[in-house]
């Protein structure tokens, strides 16, 4: 991925994670390899290849969470809620990291 993509910083669980926007299609591909024969979306390995491609920093994986869901499931969201959120055009970050 370019370093021109969209960042933010969120804390999840008292842990402060920068995430990164994708580009659409990458997004779209994501969710295609990831939906079996009957259109359903299999949330164990999307949910991986989010994490892997949009949270930079820590970096985590589904392991990470294996003593909170409650902090895994918060951050899928805010992945997600992320990605489909206008990004603002003037700026390359959408908070600051300090």
């Amino acid at each position: 991925m370019e370093n021109t993509l969209k960042q933010k910083t969120v804390e999840v669980g008292g842990v402060t994670y920068t995430l990164q926007k994708i580009p659409f299609k990458f997004y779209l591909e994501i969710n295609d390899r990831h939906t079996n024969k009957s259109g359903v979306l299999m949330r164990t390995p999307y949910i991986a290849e989010l994490f892997k491609h949009c949270v930079v920093s820590p970096k985590v994986t589904l392991d990470t969470f294996d003593d909170d869901m409650s902090a895994g499931m918060e951050l899928v969201g805010e992945v997600e809620s992320f990605l489909v959120t206008k990004s603002e055009p003037t700026t390359n970050q959408e908070t600051s990291n300090g």
